[in-house]
């Protein structure tokens, strides 16, 4: 998942806070149209706690039985230099629950990487 998460403009953290409205709404969009349980890897800079709104809002919006383990892989890309940054990054990331299917998720997003970042 990689949304825009602009500054609140208006009420409580208006000018600081991240407004996580698109986070929400495509939670709500893979909660309604997954029919099997899905590896969900959240890029996009949010507040922390946000993977816990996610799971809520997956779980309310998906059919019984259907689960998202939830991982956590912010990007640190630069604009003018995000291919290379991808490419050759400096740090990466990944998190997620400490539980059998949380490590495993992790585990999957870490294989990824290990194609063209050493472990």
């Amino acid at each position: 998942v990689s949304v825009g998460t602009p500054t609140t403009t208006e009420g409580i953290g208006a000018g600081s806070a991240s407004n996580v409205k698109y986070l929400e709404l495509c939670a709500r969009d893979i909660g309604r149209y997954a029919t099997s349980s899905k590896v969900i890897v959240e890029k996009s800079t949010v507040p922390v706690r946000s993977a816990e709104t996610l799971s809520r809002i997956l779980t309310y919006n998906s059919p019984e039985g259907v689960v998202f383990p939830i991982v956590n892989n912010p990007e640190f890309l630069a604009e003018g230099t995000a291919i290379s940054d991808l490419e050759t990054p400096d740090r990466v990331l990944i998190g997620g629950e400490q539980t059998e299917l949380g490590l495993a998720a992790v585990e999957s997003v870490a294989s990824l990487y290990a194609h063209w970042v050493p472990r």
